[in-house]
Protein backbone atom coordinates (compact mmCIF):
# COMPACT_ATOMS: atom_id res chain seq x y z
CA UNK A 1 0.00 0.00 0.00
CA UNK A 2 1.45 3.21 -1.01
CA UNK A 3 1.17 6.38 1.02
CA UNK A 4 -1.25 9.14 -0.17
CA UNK A 5 -0.34 11.70 -2.01
CA UNK A 6 2.01 10.05 -4.33
CA UNK A 7 2.13 13.90 -5.16
CA UNK A 8 0.70 17.19 -4.81
CA UNK A 9 0.25 18.90 -8.23
CA UNK A 10 -0.39 22.62 -7.73
CA UNK A 11 -1.77 25.63 -9.53
CA UNK A 12 0.90 28.44 -9.74
CA UNK A 13 -0.84 32.11 -9.67
CA UNK A 14 -2.56 32.99 -6.51
CA UNK A 15 -1.45 29.81 -4.71
CA UNK A 16 1.93 29.40 -4.64
CA UNK A 17 2.52 32.93 -6.01
CA UNK A 18 0.77 36.91 -5.44
CA UNK A 19 0.84 37.34 -9.22
CA UNK A 20 -2.73 38.01 -10.10
CA UNK A 21 -2.44 41.61 -9.41
CA UNK A 22 0.51 41.11 -12.03
CA UNK A 23 -1.71 39.55 -14.54
CA UNK A 24 -4.92 41.85 -13.56
CA UNK A 25 -2.12 44.46 -14.54
CA UNK A 26 -0.62 43.49 -17.90
CA UNK A 27 -4.46 42.53 -19.12
CA UNK A 28 -6.19 46.21 -18.39
CA UNK A 29 -2.71 47.59 -19.86
CA UNK A 30 -2.81 45.94 -22.93
CA UNK A 31 -6.67 46.05 -22.98
CA UNK A 32 -6.33 49.67 -22.66
CA UNK A 33 -4.97 50.07 -26.29
CA UNK A 34 -7.63 48.67 -27.72
CA UNK A 35 -9.97 50.64 -25.73
CA UNK A 36 -11.52 47.92 -23.46
CA UNK A 37 -11.75 48.65 -19.84
CA UNK A 38 -10.88 46.15 -17.59
CA UNK A 39 -12.20 46.47 -13.72
CA UNK A 40 -10.79 44.44 -10.44
CA UNK A 41 -13.64 43.78 -9.82
CA UNK A 42 -14.29 42.23 -12.95
CA UNK A 43 -10.89 40.70 -13.37
CA UNK A 44 -11.21 38.63 -10.12
CA UNK A 45 -15.13 37.58 -10.42
CA UNK A 46 -14.51 36.46 -13.71
CA UNK A 47 -11.08 35.67 -15.20
CA UNK A 48 -9.28 33.94 -12.24
CA UNK A 49 -8.81 29.95 -13.71
CA UNK A 50 -8.22 31.11 -17.39
CA UNK A 51 -5.11 31.00 -19.13
CA UNK A 52 -4.44 34.28 -21.48
CA UNK A 53 -6.32 32.59 -24.29
CA UNK A 54 -9.55 31.92 -22.87
CA UNK A 55 -9.49 35.09 -20.91
CA UNK A 56 -9.16 37.37 -24.01
CA UNK A 57 -11.74 35.43 -25.47
CA UNK A 58 -14.11 35.77 -22.92
CA UNK A 59 -13.94 39.33 -22.58
CA UNK A 60 -14.06 40.01 -26.39
CA UNK A 61 -16.96 37.79 -26.39
CA UNK A 62 -18.89 39.22 -23.37
CA UNK A 63 -18.77 42.57 -24.92
CA UNK A 64 -19.58 41.04 -28.62
CA UNK A 65 -16.66 42.69 -30.33
CA UNK A 66 -14.64 40.83 -32.88
CA UNK A 67 -11.53 38.81 -32.28
CA UNK A 68 -9.75 37.98 -35.83
CA UNK A 69 -6.70 36.06 -34.98
CA UNK A 70 -3.87 38.99 -35.89
CA UNK A 71 -5.36 40.94 -33.02
CA UNK A 72 -5.64 37.77 -30.92
CA UNK A 73 -2.00 36.81 -31.43
CA UNK A 74 -1.03 40.41 -30.75
CA UNK A 75 -3.11 40.61 -27.57
CA UNK A 76 -1.29 37.25 -26.58
CA UNK A 77 2.48 38.90 -27.00
CA UNK A 78 2.16 42.18 -26.02
CA UNK A 79 0.45 40.38 -22.55
CA UNK A 80 3.76 38.61 -22.28
CA UNK A 81 5.72 41.11 -22.77
CA UNK A 82 4.26 43.15 -19.68
CA UNK A 83 3.99 40.41 -17.95
CA UNK A 84 7.56 39.67 -18.12
CA UNK A 85 8.53 43.23 -17.54
CA UNK A 86 6.35 43.24 -14.18
CA UNK A 87 8.11 39.91 -13.03
CA UNK A 88 11.66 41.41 -14.01
CA UNK A 89 10.71 44.23 -11.77
CA UNK A 90 10.30 41.61 -8.91
CA UNK A 91 6.35 42.60 -8.43
CA UNK A 92 5.25 39.71 -6.77
CA UNK A 93 6.61 37.18 -3.85
CA UNK A 94 5.15 34.18 -2.18
CA UNK A 95 2.33 33.42 -0.55
CA UNK A 96 2.59 33.14 3.37
CA UNK A 97 3.57 29.89 4.29
CA UNK A 98 4.54 28.72 0.35
CA UNK A 99 7.98 28.22 0.60
CA UNK A 100 7.88 26.39 4.14
CA UNK A 101 4.67 24.41 2.95
CA UNK A 102 6.54 23.24 -0.42
CA UNK A 103 9.94 22.90 1.76
CA UNK A 104 7.90 20.04 4.03
CA UNK A 105 6.37 18.74 1.26
CA UNK A 106 9.45 17.56 -1.76
CA UNK A 107 11.17 15.87 0.35
CA UNK A 108 8.21 13.13 0.65
CA UNK A 109 6.69 13.26 -2.77
CA UNK A 110 7.39 14.68 -5.95
CA UNK A 111 5.86 17.98 -6.93
CA UNK A 112 4.36 19.46 -9.67
CA UNK A 113 2.73 22.62 -11.30
CA UNK A 114 0.30 22.97 -14.06
CA UNK A 115 -0.92 26.39 -14.67
CA UNK A 116 -2.70 28.68 -17.21
CA UNK A 117 0.51 30.85 -17.11
CA UNK A 118 3.06 30.36 -20.00
CA UNK A 119 6.38 28.47 -19.06
CA UNK A 120 8.22 31.53 -18.80
CA UNK A 121 6.72 33.67 -16.58
CA UNK A 122 6.34 30.16 -14.15
CA UNK A 123 10.20 29.57 -14.44
CA UNK A 124 10.98 32.82 -13.85
CA UNK A 125 8.78 33.47 -10.82
CA UNK A 126 9.58 30.23 -9.29
CA UNK A 127 13.45 31.16 -9.42
CA UNK A 128 12.39 34.49 -8.34
CA UNK A 129 11.04 32.36 -4.82
CA UNK A 130 13.83 30.19 -4.91
CA UNK A 131 11.55 26.70 -5.31
CA UNK A 132 12.10 26.11 -8.85
CA UNK A 133 14.45 23.25 -7.87
CA UNK A 134 11.36 21.51 -5.85
CA UNK A 135 9.11 20.95 -8.71
CA UNK A 136 10.30 17.93 -11.02
CA UNK A 137 6.96 18.63 -13.64
CA UNK A 138 5.81 21.93 -15.05
CA UNK A 139 2.64 22.22 -17.10
CA UNK A 140 2.30 25.52 -18.81
CA UNK A 141 -0.39 27.10 -20.92
CA UNK A 142 1.74 26.42 -23.83
CA UNK A 143 1.53 22.24 -23.48
CA UNK A 144 -1.71 21.89 -23.11
CA UNK A 145 -5.12 22.13 -26.21
CA UNK A 146 -7.92 23.19 -23.94
CA UNK A 147 -6.94 25.27 -21.09
CA UNK A 148 -8.30 25.74 -17.22
CA UNK A 149 -10.72 25.36 -15.93
CA UNK A 150 -10.90 21.88 -18.54
CA UNK A 151 -8.97 19.33 -16.21
CA UNK A 152 -7.31 17.91 -19.28
CA UNK A 153 -3.86 20.01 -18.09
CA UNK A 154 -3.87 18.07 -14.51
CA UNK A 155 -4.48 14.78 -16.18
CA UNK A 156 -1.61 15.68 -18.34
CA UNK A 157 0.43 16.27 -15.24
CA UNK A 158 -0.27 13.13 -13.43
CA UNK A 159 0.27 11.36 -16.97
CA UNK A 160 3.94 12.84 -16.43
CA UNK A 161 4.53 11.76 -12.55
CA UNK A 162 2.99 8.37 -13.24
CA UNK A 163 5.70 7.67 -16.30
CA UNK A 164 8.55 9.53 -13.84
CA UNK A 165 7.10 6.96 -10.44
CA UNK A 166 6.63 4.02 -13.15
CA UNK A 167 3.58 3.43 -11.53
CA UNK A 168 0.26 3.26 -12.86
CA UNK A 169 -1.47 6.22 -11.13
CA UNK A 170 -5.37 7.35 -10.68
CA UNK A 171 -6.83 10.59 -10.04
CA UNK A 172 -7.26 9.64 -6.63
CA UNK A 173 -3.72 9.44 -6.36
CA UNK A 174 -2.69 13.10 -6.13
CA UNK A 175 -3.69 16.03 -4.39
CA UNK A 176 -4.55 18.85 -5.94
CA UNK A 177 -3.73 22.94 -4.70
CA UNK A 178 -6.29 25.32 -6.42
CA UNK A 179 -7.87 28.64 -5.82
CA UNK A 180 -10.12 28.60 -8.68
CA UNK A 181 -13.86 27.46 -8.18
CA UNK A 182 -14.18 26.62 -11.65
CA UNK A 183 -11.29 24.21 -11.68
CA UNK A 184 -12.21 22.53 -8.53
CA UNK A 185 -15.41 21.43 -9.73
CA UNK A 186 -14.20 20.16 -12.85
CA UNK A 187 -11.11 18.21 -11.23
CA UNK A 188 -13.63 16.87 -8.65
CA UNK A 189 -15.60 15.27 -11.53
CA UNK A 190 -12.53 13.52 -12.78
CA UNK A 191 -11.50 11.77 -9.73
CA UNK A 192 -8.72 14.50 -7.85
CA UNK A 193 -9.23 15.23 -4.37
CA UNK A 194 -8.57 19.23 -3.83
CA UNK A 195 -7.46 21.90 -1.28
CA UNK A 196 -8.45 25.20 -2.06
CA UNK A 197 -6.51 27.89 -0.74
CA UNK A 198 -9.03 30.95 0.32
CA UNK A 199 -6.64 33.70 -1.89
CA UNK A 200 -8.23 34.47 -4.62
CA UNK A 201 -11.88 34.10 -3.25
CA UNK A 202 -13.75 33.11 -0.17
CA UNK A 203 -13.97 30.01 1.81
CA UNK A 204 -17.74 30.03 0.81
CA UNK A 205 -17.27 29.71 -3.03
CA UNK A 206 -14.93 26.79 -2.65
CA UNK A 207 -17.08 24.38 -1.13
CA UNK A 208 -16.31 21.97 -4.11
CA UNK A 209 -13.44 21.27 -2.45
CA UNK A 210 -12.11 18.26 -0.43
CA UNK A 211 -10.53 20.88 2.27
CA UNK A 212 -10.42 24.22 2.39
CA UNK A 213 -7.16 26.74 3.84
CA UNK A 214 -7.20 29.96 3.85
CA UNK A 215 -3.21 29.80 3.64
CA UNK A 216 -0.61 27.34 2.96
CA UNK A 217 1.04 27.53 5.82
CA UNK A 218 2.23 24.06 7.22
CA UNK A 219 0.47 24.09 10.34
CA UNK A 220 -2.72 25.06 8.95
CA UNK A 221 -2.75 22.36 6.80
CA UNK A 222 -1.92 19.73 8.84
CA UNK A 223 -4.88 20.27 11.05
CA UNK A 224 -7.17 20.53 8.28
CA UNK A 225 -5.79 17.80 6.11
CA UNK A 226 -4.32 15.47 8.77
CA UNK A 227 -3.48 12.25 6.53
CA UNK A 228 -1.52 14.93 4.32
CA UNK A 229 2.46 14.21 6.10
CA UNK A 230 4.56 17.01 6.26
CA UNK A 231 8.40 17.17 7.63
CA UNK A 232 8.01 20.47 9.69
Amino acid sequence: MHQWPAAVLFDFDGVLVNSEPLHFQAFREVLAAEHIDLGEDEYYRELIGFDDKGAFRHLYQKRNLELPPKTFLALMARKSRVMMDLIYRKQFSALPGVEQFVRALWRRCPLAICSGALREEIEAMLEGISLRDCFSVIVAAEDVTVGKPDPSGYLMTAKLISQKLSRELEPRDFLIVEDAPTVIRSVREVGFPTLAVATSYAPEKLTDANWIVKTLEPQEVRRTVPELKLDI
